[in-house]
Parts: structure tokens; C-alpha cells; sequence
């Protein structure tokens, strides 16, 4: 038998780099988990959770706070939402369920397959804007919108988290090349 440990690691190695108004940074304390409401269950669902915590579940591109504000949910397709929040444990699914309270939903654990990556700073929507073909105009993309888009020829989740902060998702494999747009983009715009 051997002597082998799994030991998890980012797909950045908790990359963090400072520019003149502008942080890109590996978000790696964050769970994503998908939940599936199959259908006519919906409505079940949703009232489970926001009995447990005061979420709804959100219209088609946004997202909703639980009471607490400790968990996000996005909505990208019918019938799924997405659980974004604070959990580096190994048992996301198990953890999410029991905070929603919704046991006729089904949790996938999504953690691992996506690099995110936070581009905050008071210049970052104009980072962004160079690589991202959706209008990032704050009268557009709100506060706790959501979209699926393509940067770089690099499938992306973009989710507006505040004021001047961006949470990029992509998968895995393609992470270190949305890492290296965004500085390229960094580098054309400051």
C-alpha cells in the first residue's frame, strides 16, 4: 500500500498582484455549488431556503443574499442556481444542503473544476472592458448581476460582487490564460 496524501490546491496558487488601482487576486476561500430544483419543485425550494436563511431565488442574470449575507445564489439557467460562499471545507454539498434546508433540490459540488478570480480597484471595469464583450456599464450590469460570456476565446462566468469588484470564473485548465488576458489587459489600459 502506499504512502500517497491528496492535498488540495488553487489553480493559481493563490495569485495576488497589486497594479495602480487594481487587485487581481485568486478568490480561494469560496465554494460553488450547483443546485438543481427538478421540476414542479421550485416553489418548494425556494421556500425551504428562505425559511432557512431568507433566500429567493433569483431573476434570469441575478443574484440573491441570504439574510446573513454568507451565501450568493446566481441564476444562469432554468431550474439551477449556483451557491457561492465562504467554505473551504471538503464537503460542500453536504454543507450547502444543510444551510438551505431544501432536501428535494440536488447539490453538485462545483468547487474544484473553476479558477475565479477577483478584479477590484477603482479602475477595474476599465480592465475589463478590453477583454469583455458585455457592457459593463454599472447602469447595465448591476450590483449582483451575473452573465455567461466569452473573454479572451475563454468561456467565463462574470459576477459583479460590489462597487468596483468583479468575480471571473472559468474553468480549470484555462485559468492561467484568463490570469495572463487580464494582466495583459492591465498592462494596455494603465
Amino acid at each position: 500500500m502506499s504512502d500517497y496524501t491528496m492535498v488540495k490546491e488553487s489553480p493559481l496558487g493563490g495569485a495576488e498582484h497589486e497594479f495602480d488601482g487594481v487587485t487581481v487576486s485568486e478568490v480561494v476561500d469560496q465554494s460553488l455549488v450547483m443546485v438543481a430544483m427538478p421540476n414542479g419543485e421550485a416553489e418548494k425550494i425556494e421556500a425551504a431556503m428562505n425559511k432557512a436563511c431568507g433566500l429567493s431565488v433569483p431573476a434570469m442574470g441575478q443574484s440573491t443574499q441570504s439574510a446573513d449575507g454568507s451565501v450568493t445564489l446566481w441564476r444562469l439557467q432554468k431550474n439551477q442556481v449556483m451557491a457561492y460562499y465562504a467554505y473551504e471545507g471538503d464537503d460542500a454539498e453536504a454543507n450547502i444542503a444543510e444551510r438551505l434546508n431544501a432536501s428535494s433540490a440536488y447539490y453538485t459540488d462545483q468547487s474544484d473544476t473553476w479558477a475565479m478570480i477577483r478584479v477590484s480597484g477603482e479602475r477595474s471595469r476599465d480592465i475589463l472592458e478590453r477583454i469583455c464583450p458585455i457592457d459593463l456599464d454599472p447602469s447595465v450590469f448591476t450590483l449582483g448581476s451575473v452573465s455567461r460570456t466569452i473573454m479572451e476565446h475563454i468561456g467565463t462566468v462574470i459576477y459583479r460582487d460590489g462597487d468596483d469588484s468583479y468575480v471571473l470564473l472559468t474553468m480549470r485548465s484555462f485559468g492561467r490564460s484568463m490570469l495572463h488576458a487580464i494582466e495583459v489587459s492591465v498592462e494596455n489600459v494603465l
